[in-house]
């Protein structure tokens, strides 16, 4: 929902700002005042094409920006897309777009910079603008299969139908796999069997190259290793000059004076815990001393053990257990390659079993579909009826798309598919009787357009009545109509308003008058130059003004401001005014 709406420099417009309410919005305004320049700042929102023309005179940019709140299922679609959310701001949408008179433009998404496509794909989500210049894509949020499917109650077996489309899906992909294998299998299997030698052969263990280095250091610096721990032994505690001869003569030239002077005996604690710390250490000099080997034989199987060990890690995974993981892996390939024919007849029958299923549930959909279908079209022709376009023709036509490499075939032909089954679903109309009917983008006029959208709009909330998530609008719906006709448009507006926003440009009094917001939109010059305002009409005698003056043009008579009265309690928009008593009650 379009909680505001802003406008900077976009033709007679200097600066618009509104804020939509929840249900009916209706903008009312003479011809020329730029009711439609807000529907085209919704339209550059939207990602339609926009062009340095569109600037007011005199400035060097335009800017629209908007401030959508959004239902959590909209945040989550949108998220997929890219868009980021401030928590702070829970679900509020700022979207802003600039155009300048050197061709450049900038579009920001909450902050971040989007590309005109991707914020086409964005808005698409959130909004709908049908009037004279659109070509109908989906209404009310959703495609034209989308709303027949939502019209019918398909939500289950399309889901079955998905997901028997997604299991069909894994067992092709696996058998696809298994055939393209088979045409190198021998060549892969020699490989594979190469692999499987090579590492199983060299017998790793975990650990093991670390603990080969580690000899390795010792094998090759034994010699020196022997003369220096010799040598360092003899200093500690080897002749009559070592350091620990040195710290016994100390501690016994120490000792008698232990007992009477506390700092002597602390000083022979500290001489007898270094004594206790050589004699250890003289120990671990003889224990390395008594390790190290000079074997020339056993350093080259250490060095030639390593060589393999590298080799195999630089091959296969840079780690002792990458290695191993490899060669559970080429073993496992091995065995599938090796009973290849067993293995393809399996994923044949899985192939086929799985999409046997996809089939039947994808054909019971459609037989859904036909039977919605039929229903549907007789629901919006009712609506269209009221909406005093008897002559014309509403047809939903399932149709099927061709596909010579697919693997789904009926009548004799190849037929694409999906998740959500095989079925193309399109609304075709003819505005007049006799005549055939066409896709909806290539008929009639804006007026006739935006009615016909209406009319499917209100006839799928009429058995479906939940919020689609989109803000609706619509721009000239009531081109060539008037009185009745009017009034019914208007209560079919107010009716979709009830579960989605809905924006309303018109013309006409009776429809203005369902408004549950209502802007004014209106021209002045200042200082030689037009300039479109918007004022909000809030107060019961604004909307009784407005009202009158769309019945009864420049001069509003008493009967046009009585008019307008009873058409907004009509709608349900005003309290009827108390009745004054007659002379005779008072």
């Amino acid at each position: 929902m379009i909680t505001y709406l802003k406008v900077r420099n976009l033709a007679i417009v200097e600066e618009l700002a509104i804020e939509p309410g929840a249900g009916l919005n209706v903008l009312t305004g003479e011809t020329g005042a730029g009711k439609s320049l807000l529907i085209d700042s919704l339209e550059l929102l939207s990602g339609a094409r926009g062009s340095s023309e569109m600037i007011r005179a005199g400035s060097d940019r335009m800017t629209a920006e908007a401030v959508l709140d959004l239902p959590a299922s909209a945040r989550t679609r949108l998220e997929e897309l890219g868009v980021t959310f401030d928590p702070a701001t829970g679900g509020e949408l700022i979207v802003r777009r600039e155009l300048s008179t050197n061709g450049r433009g900038r579009v920001l998404m909450n902050g971040s910079p989007l590309s005109v496509r991707e914020l086409a794909a964005a808005m698409d989500l959130l909004l709908e603008i049908h009037g004279q210049s659109q070509s109908l894509q989906k209404i009310a949020g959703q495609s034209f299969r989308q709303m027949l499917d939502e019209y019918g109650g398909h939500g289950e077996p399309l889901a079955t139908t998905a997901a028997c489309f997604d299991l069909w899906r894994a067992s092709s992909d696996q058998l696809a796999t298994l055939r393209s294998a088979q045409r190198d299998r021998a060549l892969r299997l020699d490989l594979l069997t190469y692999q499987i030698d090579e590492i199983s052969a060299a017998k790793l263990g975990p650990g093991e190259e670390e603990t080969l280095r580690a000899e390795r250091s010792l094998l090759g610096h034994a010699q020196e290793l022997i003369a220096s721990t010799s040598g360092a032994f003899a200093v500690v505690s080897d002749d009559e000059d070592s350091a620990l001869a040195q710290l016994d003569r100390a501690l016994h030239l120490l000792q008698p004076l232990a007992r009477d002077i506390p700092d002597v005996e602390a000083s022979c604690a500290e001489l007898r815990d270094l004594t206790y710390r050589l004699q250890e250490l003289g120990r671990a000099l003889v224990h390395l001393s008594d390790s190290a080997r000079h074997d020339p034989a056993r350093l080259e199987e250490v060095e030639e053990r390593l060589v393999t060990i590298e080799r195999l890690l630089r091959k296969y995974g840079g780690s002792t257990e990458a290695v191993l993981a490899h060669l559970a892996a080429v073993e496992d390939e091995h065995e599938r390659l090796r009973d290849y024919e067993q293995s393809l007849v399996k994923l044949e029958a899985q192939e086929e079993e799985t999409f046997r299923r996809y089939r039947e549930a994808a054909t019971a959909l459609s037989t859904l579909r036909m039977t919605a279908a039929a229903k549907f079209q007789k629901a919006i022709q009712s609506q269209l009826d009221d909406l005093a376009m008897e002559g014309t023709t509403v047809r939903i036509d399932l149709t099927r798309a061709r596909d010579s490499d697919s693997r789904l075939r009926l009548d004799d032909e190849a037929i694409a598919f999906g998740p959500s089954g095989y079925d193309r679903v399109e609304i075709l109309i003819a505005p007049n009787r006799g005549e055939e009917p066409r896709s909806m983008q290539r008929i009639a006029s804006g007026g006739e357009l935006s009615r016909i959208e209406l009319a499917i709009a209100a006839a799928l909330f009429q058995t479906v009545p939940q919020n689609a998530g989109a803000t609706l609008i619509f721009d000239e719906i009531d081109a060539g109509i008037g009185g009745r006709v009017a009034e019914v448009v208007g209560r079919k507006l107010q009716e979709l308003a009830a579960r989605n926003q809905v924006i309303c440009v018109t013309h006409l009094p009776q429809i203005a008058s369902f408004g549950t917001t209502h802007f004014r939109v209106w021209k002045e010059e200042i200082e030689g130059r037009t300039t479109a305002r918007i004022d909000r009409l809030d107060s019961r005698e604004e909307r009784i003004a407005e009202i009158a003056r769309m019945l009864g043009g420049v001069s509003v008579s008493q009967s046009a401001t009585a008019h307008a009265t009873g058409l907004l309690e009509a709608a349900g928009n005003m309290t009827p005014a108390k009745k004054r008593p007659s002379a005779a009650a008072r």
